[in-house]
């Protein structure tokens, strides 16, 4: 369908439903799906509204955002500024007020970049009256450790079923080194189809490491030791990975430096591995398996693990901006729309643009903050929030939600935009975007997770405006990327806030400097942008607060 009978046949939609909503007819409702009348029976946002969501304006936007002479959007580059002023200026054009401290639209916080002294962090121990000694990035890596440390402890083998937050079972690691097999994901396809799942799947490890590493915390462990298996279809051990470009240093809050005793986080390469199970009589391939014993098994081996860190301490903000709403009873709840306005550390040779992830979602945001301000303006208050941080583990949300500047409970939703500006073309045999969207589906998740009514009014909405194929693949709790958990509303979520997170899908560009302007729908981009707002503006006009699940509340 091309562009202009595309937009004839969303505006002849508009018009109709305008029309009805006008009538005496929508007094009746259907109480049974849960709203005061059916969703259908909701009015819909003005046909000029809808109107100023153009593909033009998102392309105008996106070729900002992910252009070359910004030089990328990473968290802690001067680019992230001019960004965030690029993004105030437009949110103060259209009407909101700034929604941080003192009026401001930008919430300024400092996060740190803890580097890690090659020269200084190593693993050393003992064997046969001499001493061995780990390298940082040749033999191990760090997950996680925003501390000095200098601890020594016996090797303790833990199957990761018995540190489970499930597992019921108490045990006593009390100043041990837990050393946890952690099972790869199922490989399957090309080398691409895995290449492109590993980057994912290289995201959740650092889940699954704070996950693990908690619970043995829990149980007096001194530091934690994770051996991953390999991405592979036979079980293996992990190659040392190499330097990947486009990530930079792991950044942290500077009150997470300093606070408590250390505990470091490790994944072992190769050479470790074979040392800690060398002699053990323990088959490393087993270790991995659904049948491993779940007992403690001491290693009979002592190591010394020396970690040595420092960073700069940089300012950085997220955006905000607040439209106030039109009702005296209901402007002081806010129906929040998000996105992330970071991406990657460029290197001295690739520039990260992240066109797709997520200048899209950012575009997009911005485009329904400008939809809002046209016409007579919603009942509830409107907040936009553009995090930053989000590549380097959802910073921006988090901190927000740790120093709100509005109170977090009149929060009403959070539609969540990242990368929303993908298309698989037909016949794009391309083993990568697999399970990239076609032009008319958009993936939506977390839509039905705390409140049916939220998902239900979604439902309909799409119904009622540009009829999209909504899958929801990724919202099944067994899909192994997770990614309910994977960005900014998941900090939301996890603080009672009704979500939806839309995204198109993974692609062969995915974390790498080819996500270009050029590889963009637009015109898809435009009908997602417009069913969001169409979202939006319902749930802001709802004469009662969304209602949440009762196992949410």
């Amino acid at each position: 369908m091309n562009s202009a009978g595309y937009h004839n046949r969303v505006n002849m939609r508009y018009c109709r439903f305008s029309r009805f909503v006008s009538s005496s007819l929508f007094v009746l409702c259907l109480v049974g799906l849960g709203f005061s009348g059916s969703p259908s029976s909701l009015p819909l946002p003005s046909v000029a509204a809808v109107e100023s969501i153009t593909d033009g304006d998102l392309r105008q936007h996106v070729e900002f955002l992910a252009s070359d002479e910004l030089g990328g959007r990473y968290a802690l580059s001067p680019s992230i500024a001019i960004v965030a002023r690029y993004l105030a200026s437009r949110l103060r054009s259209y009407d909101f007020r700034g929604g941080a401290e003192r009026g401001s639209f930008f919430q300024k916080f400092d996060l740190v970049a803890p580097q890690l002294n090659p020269d200084e962090t190593f693993i050393e121990a003992g064997r046969q009256g001499t001493t061995v000694r780990f390298s940082l990035d040749k033999d191990f890596r760090l997950v996680s450790s925003s501390e000095e440390a200098d601890i020594r402890g016996d090797l303790i083998l833990v199957p990761s079923k018995l540190v489970s937050a499930q597992n019921e079972k108490k045990f006593d690691l009390k100043g041990k080194i837990a050393v946890v097999p952690v099972a790869g994901a199922a490989s399957g396809g090309s080398q691409a189809v895995q290449s492109n799942r590993r980057r994912m799947l290289q995201r959740n490890q650092a889940r699954v490491a704070r996950d693990l590493a908690q619970e043995v915390r829990a149980g007096g462990a001194a530091g934690v030791i994770l051996l991953f298996e390999g991405q592979t279809a036979s079980p293996r051990l992990p190659e040392s990975p190499p330097t990947q470009a486009g990530y930079g240093s792991r950044l942290v809050f500077p009150d997470e430096l300093g606070q408590g005793s250390p505990f470091p986080v490790i994944q072992a390469y190769n050479t470790l591995i074979e040392w800690i199970l060398g002699g053990s009589k323990i088959d490393p391939r087993a270790i991995f398996s659904a049948s491993a014993p779940e007992t403690l098994q001491p290693l009979g081996k002592q190591v010394r693990v020396k970690t040595s860190m420092k960073g700069p301490r940089k300012t950085t903000q997220n955006v905000i901006g607040i439209l106030d709403g039109n009702d005296p009873q209901l402007k002081d709840e806010y129906v929040m729309l998000s996105a992330h306005m970071d991406h990657l550390e460029s290197t001295a040779t690739e520039i990260f643009n992240g066109a797709d992830d997520d200048a899209s979602g950012t575009s997009a945001v911005l485009e329904i903050a400008q939809a809002f301000a046209v016409g007579t303006r919603p009942r509830r208050s409107i907040l936009v929030i553009f995090h930053t941080g989000e590549e380097e583990g959802l910073l921006g949300s988090k901190y927000f939600v740790q120093h709100p500047t509005i109170p977090l409970p009149s929060i009403v939703v959070d539609l969540n935009v990242d990368m929303i500006g993908r298309t698989r073309a037909p016949g794009d045999t391309n083993p990568a975007n697999n399970e990239l969207a076609d032009a008319h589906t958009v993936y939506l998740i977390g839509s039905d997770k705390l409140s049916q009514e939220l998902h239900q009014l979604s439902e309909q909405t799409n119904q009622d405006t540009v009829m999209m194929n909504l899958d929801y693949r990724y919202n099944q709790e067994t899909h192994p990327l997770r990614l309910y958990y994977r960005s900014d509303h998941w900090n939301y979520a996890k603080n009672g806030i009704p979500v939806i997170f839309y995204f198109t899908g993974l692609h062969q560009d995915y974390h790498r400097s080819t996500d270009d302007v050029e590889k963009i729908d637009f015109e898809k981009m435009a009908r997602i942008t417009r069913l969001i707002f169409a979202t939006g503006w319902r749930i802001a006009n709802l004469d009662h607060r969304l209602k949440l699940d009762a196992q949410s509340q």
